[in-house]
């Protein structure tokens, strides 16, 4: 408890039987926890973070999901400096991913296997401000929030794209045609498109209006 309100939890994981199992697991052995809400949608869970006026104190969340993965959930997270806390689960080998999962912002880091007997202990630890397990490199969400902060004060659309990119994305948002981009910019018509993969490639999409959609929902541009 926290001021005298349980802890909030949001589960995303885009196998949705996974999903409901960690879930139920969570209720049997975390009564004081409350779930907002399960997703098997990285993309709504990301939306929901940033904008849902009441944000989960932890995000618990996959590692490999299809689009948006768990590493790229929690930087899109971090790049917005919005303060949930995130517990990255996975099926792989922890020591695999340790760096990646301390390097993008998360807090924990467990394993499915042994989700039952550590879920409790890896909520409590980032609910009163620390990292599960300890002795991996991860950071406390102060921490974290506080090195984003003073490293990367400036926009969020210039953290997450190339000012090349931005400027390919801010002529698409206006439809002018590629070939018009190409000659406005004095570049070809392949390096657009260059440029476009590679800004798709940074949050998880697969086409160009997807990306585009991204841009406006989150006020890249």
């Amino acid at each position: 408890m926290k001021n005298g309100r349980p802890i909030r939890l949001a589960l995303v994981d885009n196998d949705r039987c996974s999903a409901e199992m960690m879930a139920l697991l969570i209720g049997r052995t975390i009564p004081e926890a409350h779930m907002l809400w399960v997703t098997d949608n990285p993309s709504l869970a990301l939306e929901r973070c940033l904008f849902d006026p009441r944000k989960p104190d932890i995000l618990i969340c996959d590692l490999m999901m299809d689009g948006l993965n768990g590493v790229r959930l929690t930087e899109r997270i971090r790049q917005r400096n919005v303060q949930v806390g995130v517990i990255v689960v996975t099926s792989y080998d922890l020591a695999t991913y340790g760096e990646d999962i301390a390097c993008c912002g998360a807090q924990a880091l467990i394993s499915k296997r042994d989700f039952a007997a550590t879920i409790r202990e890896a909520v409590k630890s980032v609910f009163d401000g620390g990292t599960y397990p300890h002795g991996w490199g991860l950071h406390s969400l102060e921490e974290t929030l506080h090195t984003v902060d003073a490293a990367q004060p400036e926009a969020d659309g210039a953290r997450l794209f190339s000012d090349r990119e931005l400027a390919v994305l801010r002529l698409y948002a206006h439809h002018v045609p590629t070939v018009e981009i190409a000659r406005r910019l004095g570049i070809g018509v392949e390096t657009v498109y260059s440029y476009v993969k590679r800004a798709m490639r940074k949050v998880g999409v697969t086409r160009r209006g997807e990306l585009l959609d991204y841009c406006e929902r989150y006020h890249v541009l």
